[in-house]
Order: C-alpha cells, then structure tokens, then sequence
C-alpha cells in the first residue's frame, strides 16, 4: 500500500525503460512484457497518466510505432544509442531523458525493457530524497554486489545522481556491469540515503551468499519478474 504522504513524492515520474527490444523472445512477448510494466510497475503508483513519461531507450529504431501504442495514455519518448557495454548503455540511457523532465518535482524509476513482471512494484519507501534498489536483499553480504535490473532516484538527488554516473565510474567492481550499484550510491550519497523497493524475506538469513537472485532462472529466481526470453 502507497500512504497518503507518498502521494506528495509521486506527483510525477519518469520511467526509463532501458536495453534491448525483443531479446530473445517475439515481438507478442515483448508486447505482454511492456503491458506487465503497465500492469505491475505504473499503475500502482496512483497518479494521473498525463504525470508519467515513458521513455524507452535501445539501439534500433524498429518497432517505435507499435511501443508508442502500447504506452498511448503517458507521455511517450523514443530514443536510440549505439551499443557499448552495459555500464556506458546505462549512462547513455539516462543522459538520453530530456532536460525539460530533470527537475525535483519528477522521480526516476530505471529499469530493463526485458522484464516480464509478475508483481507490483512497492511504492510505499519512496522518497525525493532517496535512492532505491528493486529489492533489500544483497547477493552477497560482504562485498555488497547487489543485483541490477531496477533503480529508483528520487527527484531531489536527479542531478546529482547524473552528474555523479558521468564523472565517477561506477563499476570499479564487477568490471562492465552495474553489480555494484548498492556500493557505489552508498559511497556518493551516503548509506541513510539508500532503500528498497519491494521486500523479499530472504531464505537462509545467516548465510553470506543469498540464493534469490536478479536473473529469475538462477538458483531460486526471484519473485518479481521473469526475462522475456525465458517467458513461455
């Protein structure tokens, strides 16, 4: 449940769907993953369509006509980068949303364009003044690698959080992927400042290795969401 006082951080938000278009999956997949992201992630934040921009960045332009249907009652924005690794692609997805939309009245939620969810997002820790990961369980403890596929930036640290990605390397662990995500933020802003999305208890607490992991068909998956190309 989103409380009332949550409403306040959600007048408006901007959600970067990033990466690959049909990755492994069809095109009817990819449509019933978009439409899960409806379902799942933009509805239960509660707050009027005309609010919400969706911005889809990949690396062809195939397709814009039928994703700009899909997502018809937001405002819709389509962008195109060239391909690097997945560290260069985040960035470069996120230095795609227009300046007009960089603002502290507008939160940021990051996440894959592959992901086929099967819950709702939990807005209910949300904060301007926040950052969170998809969920509060680390992959494993002591390094802090966490897992990577959703990002919530809260309106206040927008800035901020650009200017850091662009001028700080974030992965100086875990070369060429975005696992150090949790470290990284909490390094630049401080670990009061860092939260999660949804709640996932986690099944052997005393161990350092967790077993739920961001891509759903390793060890015991996760709950959330499925990749397109692993959907049936």
């Amino acid at each position: 449940m989103v409380y009332l006082e949550h409403y306040i951080y959600l007048i408006y938000m901007i959600i970067l769907l990033r990466g690959d278009l049909f990755r492994g999956c069809t095109i009817k997949t990819q449509v019933f993953a978009y439409k899960s992201i409806i379902t799942h992630v933009i509805k239960p934040l509660n707050i009027k369509c005309k609010d919400i921009n969706v911005i889809i960045v990949t690396y062809k332009n195939q397709y814009e006509n039928m994703m700009k249907d899909i997502f018809k009652d937001y405002n819709f924005y389509f962008f195109i980068i060239n391909r690097k690794n997945q560290v260069e692609n985040y960035i470069n997805s996120i230095n795609k949303i227009p300046d007009f939309l960089i603002n502290k009245k507008n939160n940021l939620l990051i996440l894959r364009s592959d992901l086929y969810f099967k819950q709702n997002i939990d807005y209910s820790r949300i904060s301007k003044d926040k950052i969170l990961t998809q969920w509060n369980l680390l992959h494993d403890k002591s390094t802090g690698e966490m897992a990577d596929q959703i990002q919530f930036i809260g309106g206040n640290l927008i800035h901020k959080f650009i200017n850091k990605i662009n001028t700080s390397r974030i992965d100086t662990k875990w070369p060429c992927s975005l696992h150090n995500f949790y470290n990284y933020c909490i390094e630049h802003f401080g670990k009061e400042t860092i939260s999660y999305l949804n709640y996932i208890k986690d099944p052997n607490p005393t161990h350092d290795h967790c077993e739920i992991r961001g891509n759903p068909i390793k060890e015991l998956g996760n709950p959330l969401y499925n990749y397109t190309r692993y959907v049936k």
